[in-house]
């Protein structure tokens, strides 16, 4: 099965969803294949008398029970899409296999609407408001909005989509009366079996952890041992001056921010560092604006393919803005750009966000209310309409022509006083559709603690030394210090999720940076909950959190705070990804305790140690990546009609559960039994994980591709 649903994913990455779904996903094959799993898995469960073990027959008999959801679903639900204009009621809608169906009422739409973040064109919600009408009654009204279903007469309608002119409604149709009640029924039982599972004393988890237990005092009494100039710089505006400009409002990434915010995001963006030569981010920002010639010169641009380098005549891996154009000022990239690489691409796309911000076309800091709306304008933009307050118009044409004049007379004191002024017409006209001042301040604050790389140095090191300290005596005092190490950077990574969870409007969770962090910060709580019965968990606890955390440093180049897509407000968002991390957290704990046991395998009283605590961490593990799966199917449900779609991720997801279900299943399988075949089969099941999070991302794509 497993194998099968990894082709499946290539398939459908190849061919299309299309194709995927009827070849493999709806296809008798593969409805077969599961009947044969269901039969067999029923068969074992009977053969081996687990109707005598209450907890782990629930489990079994839950996961039948949605087997059986899914077949009902899979035989008798129908599904398709309705469009709906202003003011029209229809009684019929479109199938997926192109066919009508008949509906035994009918489905109006009243009004559609769409609603922005404040005082920006960026959609927050979309609403459509329909009345459903079954001959009986006056008619019955429902909102329908993402993550938000209408249920009527046994069918689900949900909005997948809206009219070209932003009038009309599509909403997708589905019926499934069966399937999706015996579905989530078997989910409500496979929770209350794993709590029971998990609470039980009669079960081979507790076995495993009486033993853990047990064998800690003879564990802490072994020495477990590892093997032991003056740079120019272009010209800027002064700091001061430059951090006064930093604290102007500005739209960047359809949203409201400090401009501190955008020039640390196109610093990162073209250097891959947030200062430069002892530069901010608010310098090299400003020094682009005022200062071009210097900048067009400097070597700041990082360009990591060879082979581009060697198109732009280049020997380092930084190169100039004008080294992007030839003696002709021809683009040197242009033959490439007619069939181009990701390299060349992204070395294109930082070239024009230099350019960009040299000609001010990012300064969009002109706030201007017209019509109970906000638009926001470039300084001397040719857009800035003509019909407003003729001193408004000269200020935004030509306001900014003046502090050129400043600069260029390093008239300081005058340049402090036009960036004021500049500033307090932005929060007159902005008016309560700025950000609060809170929320300003805490994005000042983020902005200048915001740095994943050195924590996860601090971790990786911290529990590089633990690994000597764990099981030797008299070395309390260093075991503390590294304790000390993982509160330090918990207590950092909260205030830091805190923030940008303040900056940002929604929990962070919702692109893989923030996720990465989430997860390192789990497993640093489950560390510090746990340490003092389980020390090992402290090196293992502080390299998995280092790791991650050195993983979103990398992964997270550019890690900027966007508006949340109307699809991810949802609170089933913040359940369904802090259970998976969790999970996540838990194998990744597993797979650094499985390559220290195979490191130490000739010492047969650590690694019993270590096997046992392998399997300990192994049913919860499992558990809560079951739990969020279908935490996920739910959320899926309540705001898409259908609670499982045979998304790339949600597959890998699937696969993942799969694969690390069967080492629970020792008794059956006996080589699980064999410490060294558990722990070479754990490290390597965790690259599915990694598949999961980051391969379907890049490779296969599909509905989860953002985060």
């Amino acid at each position: 099965m497993i194998g099968w649903l990894a082709a499946a994913t290539i398939v459908e990455k190849l061919y299309g969803s299309a194709v995927a779904s009827t070849v493999v996903y709806h296809s008798w094959p593969f409805v077969g294949l599961w009947a044969v799993i269901a039969v067999i898995g029923l068969w074992l469960c009977v053969k081996r008398k687990l109707y005598l073990k209450p907890a782990a027959f629930a489990i079994h008999l839950a996961l039948l029970v949605i087997l059986l959801g899914a077949a009902a679903t899979w035989m008798f639900s129908t599904e398709g899409k309705i469009y709906l204009a202003e003011g029209s009621a229809v009684s019929t809608y479109e199938k997926s296999d192109g066919t009508k169906g008949e509906l035994p009422f009918t489905v109006g739409l009243e009004k559609f609407e769409m609603q922005f973040y404040a005082g920006t064109q960026t959609p927050s919600a979309f609403l459509a408001s329909v009345v459903f009408n079954d001959g009986q009654a006056a008619g019955t009204h429902c909102e329908v909005s993402l993550n938000h279903i209408a249920s009527f007469g046994g069918y689900r309608f949900c909005l997948s989509g809206f009219g070209e002119d932003g009038q009309g409604a599509v909403l997708k149709v589905t019926h499934d009366p069966i399937g999706y009640a015996v579905t989530h029924l078997g989910y409500i039982m496979l929770l209350l079996g794993f709590i029971g599972y998990m609470l039980s004393r009669a079960t081979r988890y507790r076995a495993i952890l009486r033993s853990l237990s047990s064998r800690y005092a003879a564990i802490l009494a072994m020495c477990l041992l590892l093997p032991q100039g003056v740079m120019a710089t272009p010209r800027t505006l002064p700091k001061d001056v430059a951090d006064d400009f930093g604290k102007l409002y500005i739209l960047h990434n359809e949203r409201i921010c400090p401009f501190e915010t955008m020039a640390r995001e196109v610093t990162l963006k073209l250097y891959g560092r947030t200062s430069y030569k002892g530069l901010d981010a608010c310098q090299v920002a400003t020094g682009w604006l005022f200062y071009y010639d210097d900048w067009a010169d400097e070597p700041m641009i990082k360009v990591k393919s060879g082979q581009v380098r060697q198109l732009l005549g280049a020997d380092s891996k930084y190169v100039s803005l004008n080294a992007f154009y030839d003696d002709t000022h021809s683009y040197r990239l242009s033959q490439a750009m007619q069939h181009p690489s990701n390299d060349v691409l992204e070395a294109n796309e930082k070239c024009q966000v230099a350019i960009a911000m040299a000609s001010g076309t990012l300064l969009r800091v002109m706030p201007l209310r017209r019509d109970n709306t906000l638009q926001w304008y470039v300084p001397g933009s040719l857009d800035i309409p003509t019909d407003i307050d003729e001193g408004q118009w000269a200020f935004m044409r030509n306001g900014m022509n003046l502090f050129d004049e400043f600069v260029v007379k390093k008239d300081w004191e005058s340049a402090h006083v036009f960036i004021d002024k500049l500033r307090r017409y932005q929060e007159r006209e902005g008016g309560g559709q700025l950000p609060s001042a809170t929320r300003f301040k805490a994005e000042l604050l983020y902005n200048a603690i915001e740095t994943t790389l050195p924590s996860a140095i601090i971790l990786i090191l911290a529990g590089m030394l633990a690994v000597t300290l764990v099981a030797r005596k008299g070395r309390k005092a260093l075991h503390a210090l590294v304790v000390a190490a993982i509160v330090v950077v918990f207590v950092y990574l909260t205030a830091l999720m805190a923030l940008r969870w303040i900056v940002s409007g929604h929990v962070p969770m919702s692109n893989g940076y923030e996720t990465m962090q989430l997860m390192a910060w789990m497993t640093l709580l489950v560390t510090l909950l746990v340490f003092r019965r389980m020390r090992l968990f402290v090196p293992l606890g502080a390299l998995a959190a280092g790791f991650t955390l050195m993983v979103a440093s990398f992964s997270g180049s550019n890690p900027a705070i966007t508006p949340l897509m109307p699809v991810l407000n949802s609170p089933w968002l913040c359940l369904h990804v802090v259970v998976v991390m969790l999970a996540y957290a838990l194998l990744a704990i597993m797979a650094l305790n499985s390559i220290m046991a195979l490191i130490y395998r000739r010492n047969a009283e650590l690694a019993k140690t270590l096997f046992l605590l392998g399997q300990a961490l192994l049913y919860p593990a499992v558990f809560l990546l079951a739990i969020g799966i279908f935490i996920g199917a739910v959320w899926a449900g309540v705001s898409w009609g259908s609670y499982w779609s045979w998304d790339p991720k949600e597959t890998w997801a699937l696969i993942t559960l799969l694969i690390y279900a069967m080492p629970i299943h020792a008794a059956s399988l006996k080589r699980f039994q064999k410490p060294a075949f558990f722990h070479a089969f754990v490290i390597l099941a965790f690259l599915s994980v990694i598949f999961t999070y980051w391969g379907v991302n890049n490779l296969l794509g599909g509905m989860h591709s953002y985060a």
